[in-house]
């Protein structure tokens, strides 16, 4: 849909539907202020794998468009708006898995920004805790790393959640 179109940020979001919340302030650089409303900015330093779906392997699934969650990730390879991609995010013990159709494409310097809507609406709370997993480890790390190796990952955990989880999309 979106790709290599010179629009605002507002005229960009508003094509795919989707609007631009108020301004976070005071959030960890890779949570976005440009955030969009019911998107989550999976941060770059997290490891995230994904596969686009072959139509043969997509036209078996049920799409239910009635997800009202998506994801947005930087990718060095340009993915084609409609497509049906497979996104599966590692955590400490478990990987997770999600599908979703690419609805915006915004290309960068070295990388494009991938947005895709969940394809089924029953995955959105769990890509929700899975997301705000990915965004707790990143600030107990930079926390660590500023502030030392001893601090308590509960004290820090808990921070983090009276800080930033009411920012997360709903599901």
């Amino acid at each position: 849909m979106l790709a290599n179109v010179s629009l605002s940020h507002t005229q960009r979001y508003s094509a795919i539907g989707a609007t631009i919340p108020p301004d976070f302030t005071g959030q960890p650089a890779d949570f976005e202020s440009d955030l969009l409303q019911g998107f989550i900015k999976h941060p770059e330093r997290f490891p995230l794998k994904f596969r686009r779906l072959r139509f043969w392997q997509s036209s078996k699934i049920e799409m239910n468009q009635n997800s009202n969650i998506g994801l947005t990730f930087s990718s060095k390879e340009y993915q084609k708006p409609g497509s049906i991609i497979e996104v599966t995010i590692p955590t400490r013990k478990e990987f997770h898995q999600f599908m979703g159709k690419v609805v915006m494409v915004k290309e960068s310097d070295n990388y494009y920004e991938i947005g895709l809507w969940l394809l089924h609406p029953e995955d959105a709370p769990k890509l929700r805790i899975v997301e705000q997993i990915c965004h707790i480890e990143l600030y107990l790390n930079d926390k660590r790393y500023k502030e030392g190796p001893f601090l308590s990952k509960e004290r820090l955990t808990e921070e983090w959640i009276n800080r930033f989880a009411s920012s997360f999309p709903a599901s």
